[in-house]
């Protein structure tokens, strides 16, 4: 029979035991590790990007603050998503898979591995396109936060945009905002009265990418006060968008993913029940249908400031 201090004994003997190998490791990977693994992977796409004779993307930044770690996983999946259509399209490589969003707390080593991912497409592309040099990782030795490493993740997403045979398109954002339509729909769900989908606001002239993306900024600001009354962190948006005229569906989706990675951490903090609502699926999908749908998560939003 084991006596209490037999069981104290294992105890401690258990929590002097070596971790295994990749535990360890993976307790090892902070946000600075992170992103140095980000810039080695930015700086191998930059080889690629000058083969390929593509323009280099200088874009103004997407004016955020105080990113939280959820909010980076949700873009590095994009990432990985872009990275493995590049790689389809010029190696014929297969996919890596951008997983499911870990349950609980996001590590940096979940981000970690997915960027593990991206840099071996990338490389897939290298061998194809014959590029043999590869850049070594710089390591940073001070800590850093999750938007340090976003700013990076953005870049690079912007990047692969003028990279991609089939650049990401209205649809795409279309499809994107759907989710986070089906997110706040849950969240609506559990309010007695409240329409989980409303209604499309009225039709007001054609839009363009930049209408969209502006409008996507505003369902940004609701949220982020939705949050704020919700108790859970999330990122800060400036009011000095710099929303240029020449604003494409690749610099869109970047914001549309924010609002997923947001609305799908407060469904988990709420505990809501996920609700599978029919959405609207137009023949043709051009900027005004993406602007409608946003309309659609607009007033969602609005409707959930209200109810909290």
């Amino acid at each position: 029979m084991r006596t209490p201090r037999t069981l104290t004994i294992l105890a401690a003997l258990v929590a002097l035991a070596p971790l295994p190998p990749a535990l360890a490791q993976s307790q090892d990977i902070d946000n600075a590790t992170v992103y140095a693994l980000a810039n080695q992977l930015a700086d191998e796409l930059e080889l690629v990007r000058e083969r390929m004779g593509r323009p280099y993307d200088d874009s103004p930044r997407l004016p955020v603050s105080a990113i939280t770690q959820n909010e980076l996983y949700f873009q590095v999946q994009l990432l990985l998503r872009k990275a493995n259509q590049l790689a389809r399209e010029l190696a014929g490589a297969s996919p890596r898979p951008t997983g499911l969003v870990p349950s609980g707390d996001i590590q940096p080593s979940d981000v970690h591995a997915l960027l593990e991912d991206a840099l071996e497409q990338v490389r897939h592309v290298g061998d194809a396109i014959g590029i043999t040099e590869q850049v070594d990782i710089v390591p940073r030795g001070a800590p850093l936060s999750p938007t340090g490493v976003f700013l990076v993740v953005i870049d690079i997403n912007r990047q692969l945009n003028l990279m991609l045979g089939v650049p990401i398109g209205d649809s795409d954002v279309f499809d994107e905002i759907a989710t986070s339509i089906t997110y706040a729909a849950s969240l609506l769900s559990t309010y007695p009265g409240a329409e989980p989908v409303p209604e499309a606001p009225p039709f007001d002239g054609y839009r363009r990418p930049a209408d969209v993306y502006r409008r996507l900024t505003e369902c940004m600001d609701v949220l982020i006060r939705v949050a704020e009354k919700a108790g859970l962190p999330v990122a800060g948006l400036s009011t000095r968008r710099n929303i240029p005229d020449d604003i494409t569906p690749g610099h869109i989706i970047d914001v549309a993913s924010l609002l997923t990675a947001d609305l799908a951490a407060l469904v988990e903090l709420m505990n809501a029940p996920l609700v599978r609502p029919e959405l609207p699926a137009p023949k043709h999908i051009f900027a005004t249908e993406v602007y409608t749908q946003a309309g659609i998560l607009l007033r969602q939003l609005e409707e959930l400031e209200r109810r909290l």
